[in-house]
């Protein structure tokens, strides 16, 4: 065994080795198709060639559900996250969500088309840094690298976690969960970033979310109070949000070094008043209304 297959496999008995670690260790190939990336190491194994995921028997892709990524049988495996965590805990090595539509292409929103998306995809070493990686995409743009929560926040987030599919919105009339499990009073300003912080992530910044929500349709709106998560093709960004403007304020701030609440996207009532470009940059923190949400942020984590 020559000196590199002897460094390659120490490196392999405790962790995730790459080819590159700029990229995940998993590529997605068609909209229910991902990969094992070729040149990639598991504790005991090494995949020369890209190698398909399997699905168990009778466990076909589910609309709006994360997958975690396991070995079994020495083969890489889906197996769908279930309550608040990700499937086979240490044993997961990376993970990716079944979106309901596909992601925009350009500037007129995404499709009706379910797939995986592909900006969603992580693993142990290219992840969110908060603690749970479910229901965030990559978002690469303008200089900012971060991931953001693909849907809007929850009521019951403490369980659900903060982007979850087919879940009622919280806003300041379906109040969300406090970490007792009780209502919180309202969601202002502060509330929205002590849910974020609870899940240890942020909202955010003015930038960053004209960065998220590139790709829908600008000035539209959905036209009524969309009251759960789901898809709103026109108004699905170039990263896979889903109801990313046009649907619900959500909460943030101006990106200054003593940063200012502010409102992003605009909700279902007005057109004119939605896109990615649409914010109030000094907003007034307080305020809490059925048309304000929320929506969660976090630091890319790629160990050097």
């Amino acid at each position: 065994m020559t000196a590199r297959a002897k460094r390659v496999e120490r490196e392999m008995s405790d962790r995730l080795v790459k080819a590159d670690p700029d990229e995940p260790a998993f590529i997605v190939a068609g909209p229910r198709s991902i990969a094992i990336r070729a040149s990639t190491g598991v504790p005991g194994q090494w995949f020369k060639t890209n190698c398909e995921v399997r699905f168990p028997k009778g466990h076909e892709l589910k609309v709006g559900a994360d997958y975690g990524i396991v070995i079994h049988n020495g083969f890489p495996t889906a197996l769908r996250a279930c309550g608040s965590k990700i499937p086979a805990g240490e044993g997961c090595i990376g993970g990716f969500h079944f979106a309901p539509g596909g992601n925009a292409l350009a500037n007129e929103g995404g499709d009706e088309f379910a797939a995986i998306n592909p900006n969603s995809v992580w693993d142990l070493t290219f992840r969110p840094a908060c603690p749970d990686p479910r229901g965030m995409a990559l978002v690469g743009r303008d200089g900012l690298k971060f991931w953001a929560d693909i849907y809007l926040l929850g009521v019951n987030h403490l369980t659900e976690g903060t982007s979850r599919f087919g879940v009622t919105i919280a806003d300041g009339r379906d109040l969300p969960l406090d970490p007792r499990g009780q209502l919180f009073h309202k969601l202002d300003y502060a509330t929205a970033k002590a849910i974020m912080a609870h899940h240890g992530k942020g909202l955010m910044s003015e930038a960053e979310f004209r960065a998220f929500a590139v790709g829908v349709k600008e000035r539209s709106a959905c036209g009524s109070d969309p009251a759960s998560t789901g898809l709103d093709a026109r108004r699905t960004s170039q990263v896979g949000g889903m109801q990313a403007t046009g649907n619900m304020w959500v909460w943030g701030h101006d990106g200054s070094l003593q940063p200012r609440a502010s409102i992003f996207g605009g909700s279902w009532l007005d057109d004119g008043d939605a896109g990615s470009r649409y914010a109030v940059v000094d907003f007034w923190p307080a305020t809490s209304d059925g048309l304000l949400g929320a929506r969660g942020r976090s630091d890319h984590l790629q160990p050097v």
